[in-house]
This record gives structure tokens, C-alpha cells and sequence, in this order.
């Protein structure tokens, strides 16, 4: 896959002009859909604008970003939208986002643009439910903006055709609550997955049931993804899928999982986790009752904008499995913003949509999420025009020990059919005490079905998701 070599020279001029090595992560939850201008709609849920305006709908779960997003909507829809005949109706969802817009696209009933989720969305492209921008009239400008070699085949390009764009590049870390490490005692901060337990256990012990040591959200299935195997890329080489071997290795995961278990055991993980979403967990790290928890990049915002915390929380590196540091360099996510749904083909003026397309990727609005602490911009270009962001923990998360990183290859998870429950299903199960098989054997059967349906691919679809030789994710 040697589409992913000129992202990785892109990222690291990037992250080199804006921060200094390391001196220690759309995916948010809300809890409701709220649409951005509040304007009247019809009967069936549409806008009722006046004249010629065409509406173009936008479907998103990124709460993080919604106070300023919002903020950019509106100033469109009254100035170039009102010159251009366009109005966005734009709706953030919360925990619910997944099922709502999977029935949405099934019905050809949704919105024109909706965030892609890694997790589903080959299966869309391939259903007919996601169509290329270029089928959008006008939409050559936002794609000349983009190389293909810059673009990630199984994630932003299908069948040689491009379907989405990055917009950002997603970092994992671990953050602690400080206040609580003091009131316990603890000195030092946890550079392993054992001293996380151990930490968890003695915080835990230390609040007398009013904060716990960890949380986990098994509501919220992505966090299994990205607050464990992602936020430990750099301890094991991969994120679950291994790119370089072209194979599903979770088990290369089970000291995590196993310490994991071992805070549920000893009552450090957060009180009523299997049914907690993400929001509700992140909420309770705002407020002070839990000490130590894993996040992506846009945490950041959930922890400044959505859940302005209340406790001294501090940014550092993600832990690894053994003492020693890291053997591999740690994985940043290309992350794409929107996708073009099925439905707005049927639209009176697709240039129009494709207009809106573009505006969302501007640099400006890109420019402004990166001051406030939202997105690490993909595209270098939008660097030269930002201004340093001020934002607490966000220096940190564009940060990385020894400048040692590495973009991911795309999971083929998408594209793959096999049986039983999938990756984060799995977990959860295990998690919440599902299995009376040991978490070895249950890590192990999920590989094995996983690499099933990869030997199911052909060889030339299989290849495009197996890294080339220059792919190299062990540190320099």
C-alpha cells in the first residue's frame, strides 16, 4: 500500500513546524441530535426555504467540534449561502448516530453529506449507499486539493475512485487526573499498563467510593478501539490489525486486556460500565471521580468544550506493556470528515452540494478548529496560515517521544464477512463477563475468524491493505 508514503512525509513536516518532542484524539457521543440554525421545517423534517435556496443536508456525530461548527454554519448560511442560494441544515447525534444513519442510507432518506465511520463505511461504498464526490458537478476544485497518492485505499478510496477526504490526523494518549493522584498519594505517573492497575487500585482505595481509578464505556463501542488497542500502538506495532503482516494479531493485546480485567476485579473501573456510553464516562473524568482514563485527540475539546473539567487533568504518554519504553513508533489515524450519500444525487443542483463539500473543507474553518484545540490538521497548507494553539493538552497530543510516529493503514474490517461477533462486540462481551473461556482463548478465536474472512479476499484486494516494504513502524 504505497498510497500511505507521501501522508507519512505530510504529517511529519507538519507535526514538526507546530510542536517539540514530547516532555511526558468524530467520533464523540452527545446526548442528543440538535440541528445547527433552528430554522422552521416541513412536515417530514425538511426545511421550508423561501425562493430558490436549496437546502443541503449534513449528518454528524462530532460533538466536540459542535459549539464552533454551529458557529461557522450559521455565518455561511447568512452570508455565502444567501449569495450562492444554499442553506446547511446541519445535525449533530449522540450515542445513536451508528443506527440512525445505517437506517437513513438504507432508505435513501438521509442526509446528502454524513460522517464516515471507518467501522462501516466500505460496506456502504460497496451497498451504493455512499457515492464518489465526483459524481457531485463542481467537485474538481476539492479534489485537486488532494493527490491520490496521498489517499488511503480501503478508507478514503474504493475501486479507484475517491469517496471521502482526510481532514485530520487523530492521536492517542493517556490522561490523568492529578488532584487524585496527590490525594493518593502517588508520585509518579504510570508508565505501564500493570502501574495503571495499580494506580487505579490505590486511587480507588484512597476516595472511598467517590472516584474510581479507570472507566470503560462498553455502550460506546469505538472506545474499545481507540482508548485500548489504538492508545497501545506504540507498545505493539499495530492496532489490532497488523498491516505489516497483513493479519488480525488482538491477541498481542491480552497483557492489556488481562490488567484490565484485573481493575475490574479489583473494583477500580468506574461503577456501571457495561451499560455506560461514552459521554457518561468522559463526564465523570470532568467531574473529578475517576483518575486515570485513555483518549484520542479530540478528548481535548470534550474536556475544555462538551465536559469542561473540574479537576487538574495532565496529558501524558500512552502506557506500554512492559518497562523500557516503546519498541514501535506510535500510530496516528488519517480522519475523514464527510462522505457523500447516495440521496444527494437526486438533488436539483449537486454543484451546490459540492460547494457545501468544499466550505467544510476549507483551510479557514480548518484553521480555527486547530486554535481551538479540535483537529491536527492532515493537510500541511493549513499550518502556514494558523496561529499557535493556547488550548490545555492539545500541544501534547500533536506531541510524540522522539518525533517517532507513524500514519496507519487502513483496517479491512470493512470488506471482510466472517462468523460470530466482531472485534468490539467481542471485547465488550468479555469485558462485562460474558465468556466462561479464559480472555486468551476468546482473544484468539477472534483472530482466527478475522484472519477467516481475510483469506476469503482475493489476493488483489487483500494486497492493498498489507504495507509495502518502506512501511516501517519499528523506532529508528
Amino acid at each position: 500500500m504505497k498510497k500511505k508514503i507521501m501522508s507519512l512525509i505530510l504529517a511529519s513536516a507538519m507535526l514538526a513546524m507546530t510542536v517539540s518532542a514530547c516532555g511526558n484524539s468524530g467520533t464523540g457521543d452527545t446526548a442528543s441530535q440538535t440541528s445547527a440554525d433552528g430554522a422552521d421545517k416541513t412536515a417530514d423534517g425538511e426545511k421550508a426555504p423561501a425562493g430558490d435556496v436549496q437546502v443541503v443536508t449534513v449528518w454528524s456525530d462530532n460533538a466536540h467540534e459542535q459549539t464552533i461548527r454551529e458557529a461557522q454554519v450559521e455565518e455561511f448560511n447568512n452570508t455565502i449561502g444567501k449569495e450562492e442560494g444554499i442553506q446547511i441544515d446541519y445535525t449533530v447525534y449522540g450515542s445513536d448516530y451508528a443506527d440512525v444513519i445505517n437506517v437513513a442510507l438504507m432508505a435513501n432518506d438521509g442526509p446528502d453529506l454524513f460522517r464516515p465511520s471507518s467501522n462501516t463505511f466500505a460496506k456502504y461504498v460497496s451497498a451504493g449507499y455512499a457515492v464518489p464526490i465526483s459524481d457531485l458537478e463542481g467537485s474538481d476544485s476539492l479534489l485537486s486539493k488532494y493527490s491520490k497518492d496521498d489517499l488511503i485505499i480501503g478508507d478514503q478510496v474504493f475501486d479507484d475512485k475517491v469517496y471521502t477526504l482526510p481532514y485530520s490526523l487523530q492521536s492517542y494518549k493517556m490522561i490523568i487526573n492529578q488532584d487524585l493522584f496527590d490525594k493518593a498519594g502517588i508520585k509518579e505517573i504510570p508508565t505501564t499498563w500493570d502501574q495503571v492497575r495499580e494506580d487505579a487500585k490505590i486511587i480507588t482505595e484512597a476516595s472511598n467510593g467517590e472516584a474510581y481509578g479507570f472507566f470503560l464505556a462498553l455502550q460506546s463501542g469505538w472506545t474499545l478501539d481507540h482508548y485500548i488497542y489504538s492508545v497501545s500502538s506504540a507498545a505493539l506495532g499495530h492496532f489490532g490489525y497488523d498491516a505489516v503482516s497483513g493479519t488480525y494479531k488482538y491477541s498481542d493485546g491480552l497483557p492489556i486486556v488481562q490488567d484490565i480485567l484485573g481493575m475490574i476485579d479489583d473494583g477500580s473501573v468506574f461503577p456501571g460500565y457495561e451499560n455506560m456510553d461514552a459521554d457518561t464516562a468522559r463526564a465523570q473524568f470532568a467531574a473529578g471521580r475517576v483518575g486515570i482514563v485513555m483518549a484520542a485527540s479530540f478528548d481535548v475539546a470534550v474536556y475544555t468544550e462538551q465536559f469542561p473539567a473540574e479537576c487538574n487533568w495532565v496529558v501524558c504518554d500512552p502506557p506500554t506493556i512492559k518497562e523500557g519504553g516503546y519498541d514501535y513508533k506510535e500510530m496516528v489515524a488519517a480522519v475523514d470528515l464527510l462522505g457523500v450519500a447516495k440521496k444527494a444525487l437526486d438533488a436539483k443542483d449537486t454543484s451546490k452540494i459540492a460547494r457545501v463539500l468544499e466550505w467544510f473543507y476549507a483551510d479557514e474553518n480548518l484553521v480555527e478548529m486547530y486554535e481551538q484545540g479540535m483537529y491536527i490538521p492532515y493537510r500541511s497548507e493549513v499550518l502556514d496560515i494558523a496561529g499557535e494553539s493556547s488550548v490545555k493538552g492539545w500541544k501534547e497530543f500533536s506531541t510524540f517521544k522522539d518525533n517517532q510516529f507513524i500514519v496507519r493503514m487502513a483496517d479491512p474490517k470493512g470488506v471482510i464477512t466472517y462468523e460470530g461477533l466482531s472485534a468490539r462486540e467481542t471485547l465488550a462481551k468479555l469485558f462485562s463477563g460474558g465468556y466462561s473461556e479464559d480472555a486468551a482463548t476468546v482473544l484468539k478465536d477472534l483472530d482466527d475468524r478475522l484472519n477467516g474472512g481475510l483469506k476469503e479476499l482475493d489476493e488483489a484486494e487483500l494486497k492493498d491493505y498489507v504495507a509495502p516494504s518502506s512501511y516501517n513502524v519499528k523506532r529508528d
